[in-house]
């Protein structure tokens, strides 16, 4: 006999069961979408909901007799046993998450390595000897903005205290009942000064700096940037350095301006390669400052000797010859008492004429070729191209503290003198440096460039290499003098060992390309500078690459949208394919 047919209101009431379930899946979904865009949609999610219930209830209360023969059969049991396994997998799922969200590594997977602290912060966060708590201020606010640099801020101090164990970071709002005794225990720390509604204040046992909002965001030509990583690292720099470095740049000779007091060329005058607010250093000068240091200049005219306080001595550039008072001040500074110094030369074509400074170099065991300018022939879809750059490679920089994080960048030098290291022309003058002879070495080289001494801007014909007259390639660009580093204590010397007493002499053969107009367009330029600088003087914790920005490359997606996307992707989309997995198997069991 076959199977009986339900009847017609048995099999409306068990689809009015699912009809019911359904409804009230959709007021939740109703409620928790459409309510955070428009109003009076409240009424809406529980209308639903009654009608849903009570669908549900009355199939269930009217099929009981259905529900209590499922209950009883052999496949209820089985039934009953998987769903126990689902749960159970479920919780075992749930409780894994939850031990993930306590304990947890996070890994950056863009290229760029857009998303990790950079060398220069790792290390300044490696330096701390000293702990410090960073409290991040803020009032929770309907702006994006705002909510976005607070997560970002919060996203680099959680990597601040995975770099150290000297890092606590804490959340205040001021908005919050709750927190008012922590807002009033932070202001009395800080005593008079105003707080923005949003910074982040980093306070020791002995003082504190704070860092508002708008330099943790920063926009520029209407994008707007993160930029809190470098401002969190200036800041605990500025907090934790017991002495501010003081850094003198020599004046009196034509060398390269440090601000940016020059006006721009007006009417038929042309900027040349040694004037202009696009050829001065200010914003190598920035970023010195930036870094904690104090920046001086230095007349030698004027004062008889390098000021004691100097920590390191930049000579950026001179376009007229140094005098012996002056250059035996130099001498003086850097034999007797151990001094720093960057000197950074041009080739004649572009100073117009020479520095006096080969004395000083000769006795480091160093020479600067001045009358030539490296060159380097490129070869390019149009031919043959030759320019008077020099471009340093990965195979190019030495391995030394100074460029040891530079190995994934260029350094493009432009109007560049080359340098010959060991085989000085000049002999060493007498009452050279004292103490440990310093060992002379290249620190960087152009592997495809020679130095041309029949150079001529104007010219129409190419240069050629004169084995007998031009510098040999590979063309050196800078060159260091230091005393030799003492031998390892062990096998596990550490990173930032002591450094050996003695003078320090770095040699660049541009200043050129460390002018406004060069450094914006390569940065690698000016990390190289603030590398040697820092290690001048001694501030080994500065090295490294420094943070750059980060673009908020927000798509505006509502509330709303983002609750409605939830349910597409964790409930939608897997119930589509389990009901589509349904469908194969209902028709291959036919």
């Amino acid at each position: 006999m076959g199977k009986q047919p339900l009847p017609r209101w048995k099999a409306l009431t068990r689809a009015g069961i699912l009809l019911g379930l359904a409804l009230l899946m959709a007021g939740f979904v109703v409620r928790d979408v459409r309510a955070r865009d428009f109003l009076r949609t409240d009424y809406v999610a529980l209308g639903l909901w009654i009608a849903g219930a009570l669908l549900a209830v009355g199939g269930c209360v009217l099929n009981y007799r259905m529900f209590l023969s499922l209950l009883s059969g052999r496949r209820a049991g089985e039934g009953i046993n998987l769903a126990l396994t689902v749960v159970l997998a479920l919780g075992l799922a749930g409780l894994l998450c939850f031990i993930t969200s306590r304990r947890f590594a996070r890994l950056d997977w863009t290229g760029r390595r857009t998303y990790s602290l950079h060398s220069k912060t790792r290390n300044i966060l490696k330096g701390l000897d000293q702990d410090v708590t960073a409290t991040v201020l803020f009032a929770r606010a309907d702006d994006p903005l705002t909510g976005r640099a607070l997560e970002s801020t919060m996203d680099v101090l959680e990597e601040f205290k995975s770099q150290t164990g000297h890092v606590t970071v804490r959340e205040i709002n001021w908005m919050l009942q709750e927190d008012q005794g922590r807002w009033e225990g932070l202001r009395q720390t800080l005593g008079d000064e105003d707080v923005p509604p949003f910074a982040v204040i980093f306070t020791t046992a002995d003082g504190h700096e704070v860092v508002p909002l708008g330099k943790i965001i920063t926009a520029a030509m209407g994008q707007v940037q993160f930029t809190g990583e470098d401002a969190f690292a200036g800041a605990l720099t500025k907090l934790t350095e017991r002495r501010k470095a003081t850094i003198y740049f020599l004046t009196g000779h034509g060398e390269r301006p440090m601000e940016v007091d020059e006006p721009m060329p007006t009417g038929g005058e042309q900027a040349t390669l040694t004037s202009g607010p696009a050829y001065s250093l200010s914003r190598m000068v920035k970023a010195l400052r930036k870094d904690n240091y104090e920046v001086k200049t230095l007349n030698l005219a004027a004062e008889p000797q390098v000021p004691d306080d100097c920590d390191a001595l930049v000579i950026a550039g001179p376009r007229t010859p140094i005098n012996e008072a002056q250059m035996r001040a130099i001498r003086s500074y850097l034999d007797e008492r151990s001094g720093r110094a960057l000197v950074m030369l041009d080739p004649v074509v572009v100073s117009g004429g020479a520095s006096g400074l080969e004395g000083l170099l000769a006795d480091y065991d160093i020479q600067a070729h001045t009358d030539a300018v490296g060159l380097t022939n490129q070869s390019t879809i149009l031919g043959l191209m030759q320019s008077p750059d020099v471009w340093v490679l990965e195979d190019g920089l030495a391995d030394h503290p100074i460029t040891r994080d530079l190995k994934n960048y260029t350094v493009h030098f432009q109007y560049a003198c080359p340098l010959t290291v060991g085989e000085s022309a000049q002999p060493p003058q007498p009452g050279g440096p004292a103490g440990p002879a310093p060992v002379a070495e290249q620190l960087l080289t152009g592997q495809a460039s020679w130095g041309e001494r029949d150079y001529r801007p104007d010219s129409r014909r190419a240069a050629e290499y004169d084995a007998g007259r031009d510098v040999a390639p590979p063309t050196v660009v800078g060159a260091v003098a230091s005393p030799p580093e003492p031998p390892p204590m062990g096998p596990m010397a550490p990173p930032m060992a002591q450094e050996a007493p003695g003078a320090r002499l770095v040699v660049i053969g541009s200043s050129l390309s460390f002018v406004n107009r060069v450094v914006e367009a390569e940065p690698a330029n000016l990390y190289l500078v603030l590398n040697t600088v820092n290690w001048m003087a001694g501030k080994l914790h500065m090295l490294g690459i420094p943070p750059r920005t980060l673009e908020f490359n927000d798509i505006p997606v509502s509330e709303g949208q983002i609750a409605a996307s939830r349910y597409i992707f964790i409930i939608g989309l897997p119930a589509v394919i389990v009901a589509l997995g349904i469908g194969v198997w209902l028709l291959r069991r036919r």
